[in-house]
């Protein structure tokens, strides 16, 4: 729940109380909204975007919205509510009431905002305090308006909800442990260091040579940063030879920023995404780093789709300096920053968006993703129902870039397989019943249902069972983005025989093993070689370039990992580079041949299958192709 003393809580409640006064869903409303005439004369509509309209009813993470936002919600609702005749509240109707309490918002933040500037001052004098004479960090950025409060680490799911990982330690940021010096550290003899992570605010200190850190909760958004070490050395003293470049174009750092799901319901996936892209940075600067240097990394946390933090996050990063960000997880975030990111000019590297949307973006060549597209999972799992029998397809998909991308690759697959009785279904996670969806595929009498969605599987399932749809008559199938341990959840059997697929590559034991050494509380693998093999990526391009400035790195970005002498390490593809040779980088994830577009050519998808636990095993993993 939200803290009752926000007073952004209490808007959000009033907020939502007129949305369900009206009978309007958060779909519904979005269309709407785009028809609702503006305040201000010679203002075109505003059509509300549903992460936007979350953000504004969220229960847990409300955000202060802005005034036109504001306007257009409201007036919106009261049309509806007008044109439906239905009566209001008049608490609910009053145009001029929701105007009050709008000033009254915007005061009561202005109160939060002065108790924020002297924390931000404290936070200052302590960095002050904690620098060496020669420097110090920049002064705290100020707290965004729509910033969401603190609130306390994420716990168990809600009853019935799906348990996302394997019992194991709880998916928090990784523990602040400040240095023990100022001093550089000195390597080993082997030339490795293993770099401790940190939670501290997002500040980098210029030609320092000690990682600082500190906590900074103000925002509520986590920060992990990986400072610049000094340059590798072998054991003789000099540079490593095989990363030194003797001209460098940029400054002659890399720097990555890691947009890094530690809240929402996305955070299942964070500790194995950090811990790949540590594991990759680790491995990077104990070969020699990039340029005879160590490799920077910060992480911040991107959230979910219902809040704005991916969009922060980035921006944190941007004005960093970050050359090349890994992530966001989902597609219909990295859909959502990819223009930010291209008016920044930074490169991006998903390791798990799958939107067909995405081959085809406006990102002047910047956006590349690890993870195989829509198009080659759609046509696995097409091929899977074929061979399995199934002639009459319902569709279950959540209505955004991803279900209905994957959803309508899905039908073209099956169509071009001759199964051409199809029902497809969409349906919005904020809606609290999915029962008219479910009737209307019971109505096609498909012998054989999808559901692509994610974390509202749990109850897309028991209302198909609800409704008489169980497994026991009716072959189902999940994907990737709902591919879960459900457990205790769902009833028992209720999952018995369903097959999934997930983009993704297979998780070979040695990798497991390395990943472990390095992270020991990493306890779910999933998306951690795609991870891992970004930051590999990002780094070998940038020697390919001879450059650490973004656009170099993502012209060379494909260029390493095609064509080439195959090498399967960050060590013997720097020293390959460095001796002239052209190389085809083939990591943990597998093959990845990126395509012009960014995406690659061919990709790895897993088949996987639920037992009466309601949780699931490996079947196989085949290596998929982008269709022509």
């Amino acid at each position: 729940m939200g803290d009752e003393s926000d007073p952004r809580s209490g808007f959000a409640e009033r907020l939502r109380a007129l949305k369900d006064a009206v009978g309007v869903s958060v779909r519904d409303l979005e269309v709407a909204s785009a028809r609702t005439p503006r305040r201000r004369d010679g203002l075109p509509p505003l059509r509300l975007k549903r992460s936007t309209i979350a953000g504004m009813i969220s229960r847990t993470r409300p955000v202060r919205p802005e005034q036109e936002n504001f306007e257009v919600f409201v007036d919106t609702c009261l049309r509806i509510g007008e044109e439906s005749g239905r009566s209001l509240p008049d608490d609910l109707a009053d145009p001029k009431v929701w105007d009050a309490a709008y000033r009254d918002l915007l005061l009561d933040m202005a109160g939060m905002r002065s108790t924020s500037r002297m924390a931000g001052e404290a936070a200052k004098r302590l960095r002050s305090s904690d620098s060496p004479s020669e420097g110090t960090g920049p002064s705290a950025e100020p707290v965004p308006e729509s910033a969401p409060l603190p609130e306390e680490p994420p716990g168990e799911p809600p009853s019935g909800e799906p348990s996302p990982s394997p019992p194991g330690p709880s998916l928090q940021p990784p523990e602040f442990r400040p240095p023990e010096s100022t001093d550089s550290p000195q390597r080993p003899s082997g030339g490795s260091t293993t770099l401790p992570p940190a939670v501290g605010p997002f500040r980098r200190w210029m030609g320092r040579r000690a990682m600082r850190a500190a906590a900074l909760t103000l925002t509520g958004v986590v920060i992990a940063a990986w400072a610049v070490w000094p340059a590798a050395k072998d054991m003789t003293g000099a540079p490593d030879a095989s990363t030194t470049v003797a001209s460098v174009g940029g400054d002659g750092v890399l720097r990555l920023g890691v947009l890094v799901p530690w809240s929402g319901d996305l955070q299942f996936f964070n500790r194995p995404m950090a811990a790949g892209v540590r594991l990759a940075v680790n491995e990077i600067n104990a070969a020699g780093g990039v340029f005879g240097r160590d490799v920077s990394e910060v992480e911040t946390d991107s959230g979910d789709s219902t809040t704005d933090l991916h969009l922060q996050a980035l921006n944190m990063l941007i004005t960093g300096g970050s050359d090349v960000v890994i992530g966001p997880i989902t597609s219909s975030m990295s859909l959502e920053l990819i223009d930010q990111a291209k008016s920044a000019g930074v490169a991006q590297i998903s390791p798990t968006a799958t939107a067909d949307q995405l081959s085809d973006a406006d990102d002047d060549g910047l956006f590349f993703r690890m993870v195989a597209p829509d198009s080659i999972q759609g046509d696995v799992l097409a091929k899977l129902i074929a061979a399995d029998g199934g002639r009459r397809v319902g569709v279950l998909a959540l209505d955004d870039p991803y279900g209905t991308g994957l959803s309508e690759r899905i039908r073209r697959s099956l169509e071009n397989r001759g199964i051409t009785d199809l029902h497809a279904e969409t349906y919005d996670t904020f809606d609290t019943s999915y029962t008219t969806e479910v009737k209307n595929i019971k109505d096609s009498a498909p012998d054989t249902i999808v559901v692509v969605g994610r974390t509202e599987t749990a109850a897309v399932a028991r209302e198909l069972v609800r409704q008489g749809l169980g497994v026991d008559r009716h072959k189902w199938y999940f994907v990737d983005g709902n591919l879960s341990f459900y457990g205790r959840g769902l009833p028992r059997g209720t999952l018995t025989g369903v097959k999934a697929t997930m983009a993704g590559a297979e998780v070979t034991d040695a990798f497991r093993r390395r990943l472990a050494s390095f992270d020991p509380g990493v306890t779910d693998f999933k998306y951690a070689p795609e991870a891992y093999d970004a930051t590999i990526v990002a780094a070998l391009a940038a020697l390919a370039a001879g450059r650490d400035d973004p656009k170099s790195i993502a012209r060379a970005m494909a260029d390493v990992t095609r064509g080439g002498e195959r090498c399967t390490d960050f060590r013997t593809c720097a020293r390959l580079l460095a001796s002239g040779e052209d190389i085809d980088y083939d990591g943990a994830s597998g093959p990845i041949d990126f395509t012009d577009r960014g995406d690659p050519a061919t990709a790895p998808i897993g088949i996987y299958q639920y037992k009466a636990t309601n949780t699931y095993i490996s079947l196989s993993h085949e290596l998929g192709e982008l269709p022509t």
